[in-house]
């Protein structure tokens, strides 16, 4: 992830190979001890829960046990301290407090009138060593601190009417939009959320109390609270050298247990709301447990750190269901030392084993810490950009900007942002992956030798006598393995290979004849020679999916991107919609509902929004067969109209055969009776005369019937 200007590395970091996990016991009163519901013991190097008078109990790991007489300098000596240096070492890190509410997670990290918390202790004593490191380098630290629901952001440093806590004015909290991008250096960041610069530990806990105190504020209006985020940006610069800079982070989250607004009888509005803390935890423990899976099946690809690293990145797309979960993958998956101290209360055994549980399985993310290293310029550059990104607009439109698919020219101010992202590309951690992957075939200087997995590099091999099909790349046992360039004639695949397959990464072009350029059809992971897990698809007709593959098929989540505007997300199973999923028209409507064989059948809703209505029915091969027009839960009128949405029929081919026969018959019938003939222009051919088969056909007739010989009529009745 660092930038290599040809100078010694600045840091030394240590290593970290898992999240750390610390349990800490609630301590209970004299009164509350006949209540005791679950007992927890150490056995060596296992945590043992038993229920009351049990001769056996359910065993955990951990790495740290507070019981009930631990106080908080004992959190802080183990915890604290291992975060200090860490940070010191070049690292970025996190301390995760988790648990049911009432069980002292706030304790732990804010402390009390008698105990200072975790938060205030581990940050004097890192101020404490950049100060006294001051000689050697120059520091800053911006504090930032907010709350998050499942989507929803709060700025804890912004007043509700718009003022930063420093005291400089600032956008509303309701005008500012919150979306979570990654930066060059691959990190996950939320946007808009103010950083004010902290110069030492006084100024840091005068911002935390008043961020606390506007933090209890929204929670008692809301009659809930979020889950929330301390987090302080240190920049380090050596004093000597001068060429880089250091970047990490140390930050502290306070979650939020599973809520209980409904034992209050809240409104049905802050039910709704309370809910989706529940929702939060619930999407987090299914990322792990996804993310946990994907790592396993391509544990035997990563022997190197490196390899480690690229995994995690590729691990986190289970991530990405909301904001909360978004934000938690750069904390959790790997990239940062983590420490989750989850709080139990004796009193409780169902809650205590299911934390203990969920403490189990987070301890089983691997790390593989990064410092992130950069020259000194890189940092103003990247405050840069994200200055240009907030006046851009939000992440839809930053994306149509990076890859043009806008379908218009770009402004002035547009390719300004894109030649500044392309600086930050190269000074961070885009450059540095790009040249790994392109730098075995860029000239001789690369060696020929074996390397570490027993593979041998070569330039250009002709792989039949026309010279039409070459690879460039590694080898091992006579086929390709490792990276390479494998071209055809009509095809052309640069990429990861495992045992003569595409595995791993790679991308792949096709193009239709000699004469015609490569075009990019496929870029993502590769398993066993087809495409499997994450990638993104281009279509010939302008198609655009991006999402997850299995045996060569779209299957899994995913968004396609329609050639008209359209996007199409939800679940794929054999390169078709199959299930729950959304469609997001150009002009605004949408659908939510389900699907079958690429079409929406089943139930759902179809959102008109400039209406203000939808429409809830039943649909059948993508037509409303039946429903309901509603006004829209944030429609502020009762305006009423005439409008009523399209709607088709089922079987609508058998029943518009049956109604045309019917008619037919009632025709001919009718005019039998006044004795003429009748007959339909569907029946006649090119040259206009009536076919045979027609005229054959039986029709009924009556006694004033005459023969068909000048009467016949086409359509209609000639008097």
């Amino acid at each position: 992830m660092s930038s290599s200007t040809g100078s010694p590395p600045a840091v030394h970091p240590p290593v970290v190979e898992r999240l750390r996990i610390a349990v800490r016991e609630r301590p209970v009163s004299d009164e509350e001890v006949p209540l005791t519901q679950v007992l927890l013991r150490t056995d060596q190097d296992k945590l043992v829960a038993f229920a009351p008078h049990a001769a056996d109990g359910l065993m955990y790991d951990f790495d740290y046990y507070y019981p009930q007489n631990a106080r908080q300098d004992d959190v802080f000596c183990t915890v604290g301290l291992e975060m200090v240096d860490l940070v010191m070492g070049g690292l970025s890190t996190n301390c995760i407090a988790m648990g049911y509410a009432e069980t002292g997670k706030t304790h732990t990290l804010f402390g009390s009138s008698n105990e200072s918390g975790l938060i205030q202790d581990t940050v004097r004593e890192l101020f404490r060593r950049l100060e006294a490191q001051g000689d050697k380098q120059e520091y800053s630290v911006g504090f930032s601190y907010w709350e998050l629901n499942c989507n929803r952001v709060h700025d804890n440093l912004v007043d509700d009417e718009g003022t930063l806590a420093s005291g400089s004015a600032a956008e509303s909290g309701a005008a500012r939009k919150h979306d979570v991008y990654r930066d060059g250096f691959g990190r996950l960041y939320l946007s808009n959320v103010a950083e004010i610069p902290v110069k030492d530990f006084d100024t840091f806990e005068a911002l935390l109390n008043q961020s606390n105190e506007r933090r209890v504020r929204r929670g008692y209006a809301r009659q809930f609270r979020w889950h929330g985020f301390v987090q302080l940006s240190l920049m380090t610069l050596d004093k000597h050298a001068g060429e880089q800079c250091v970047l990490r982070r140390m930050s502290f989250v306070h979650t939020k247990g599973p809520e209980r607004v409904g034992a209050h009888r809240a409104s049905k509005q802050v039910l709704r709301e309370g809910s989706q803390v529940n929702v939060s935890s619930t999407l987090l423990n299914a990322a792990v447990i996804h993310s946990l899976s994907y790592r396993a099946k391509r544990s035997d690809q990563c022997r190197t750190q490196a390899q480690l690293h690229r995994l995690i990145q590729r691990s986190e797309s289970f991530f990405m269901e909301c904001r909360y979960t978004q934000v938690m993958s750069q904390l959790m998956c790997g990239h940062e030392a983590c420490f989750v101290v989850g709080c139990v209360d004796p009193l409780s055994y169902s809650e205590t084993v299911e934390t203990l549980e969920n403490l189990q399985l987070y301890r089983n993310l691997l790390a593989a810490c990064v410092p992130v290293v950069t020259p000194s310029e890189r940092g103003r550059l990247l405050r840069q950009l994200r200055a240009m990104e907030r006046t851009m607009g939000g992440e839809d439109v930053l994306e149509s900007i990076y890859f043009g698919t806008s379908g218009r020219p770009r402004t002035e101010q547009e390719e300004a942002l894109i030649a500044l992202r392309g600086k930050l590309e190269v000074w961070g951690g885009g450059g540095a992956r790009e040249e790994h992957r392109g730098g075995i075939l860029n000239g001789s200087s690369t060696p020929c030798g074996l390397d570490a997995e027993g593979r041998s590099t070569r330039k250009v091999v002709f792989l039949n006598p026309a010279k039409t099909a070459t690879y460039e790349g590694q080898w091992k046992s006579d086929v390709f393995d490792g990276f390479g360039e494998h071209i055809q004639s009509n095809f052309k695949y640069r990429g990861e290979f495992r045992s003569g397959r595409r595995e791993g990464n790679g991308t792949l072009f096709l193009r239709d004849n000699k004469e015609s350029p490569y075009r990019r059809v496929y870029e993502g992971e590769w398993l066993g020679g087809q495409r499997d897990g994450r990638g993104t698809q281009w279509g010939s007709d302008g198609e655009v999916y991006e999402g997850d593959f299995a045996s060569d098929e779209r299957h899994g989540l995913g968004k396609l991107y329609l050639a008209n505007g359209d996007v199409i997300e939800g679940n794929f199973s054999h390169n078709k919609c199959e299930g729950w999923a959304v469609l997001r028209q150009k002009n605004g409507d949408w659908f939510e509902g389900y699907w079958q064989g690429g079409v929406r059948e089943g139930p759902g809703v179809w959102h008109y929004v400039s209406r203000q209505r939808c429409l809830r029915g039943e649909w059948h091969h993508n037509e409303a067969v039946l429903g309901t027009i509603e006004d829209d839960m944030d429609k502020m009128d009762d305006s009423a109209g005439p409008f009523i949405p399209r709607l088709g029929l089922l079987d609508s081919d058998d029943v518009l055969a049956q109604q045309r026969k019917r008619l037919i018959e009632k025709r001919r019938l009718e005019f039998a009776a006044a004795g003429k003939t009748w007959v339909d222009y569907a029946f006649m051919d090119i040259g206009g005369t009536v076919p045979t088969a027609a005229l054959a056909a039986p029709v009924a007739t009556s006694e004033r019937a005459v023969p068909a010989d000048g009467h016949v009529v086409y359509g209609l009745e000639i008097e």
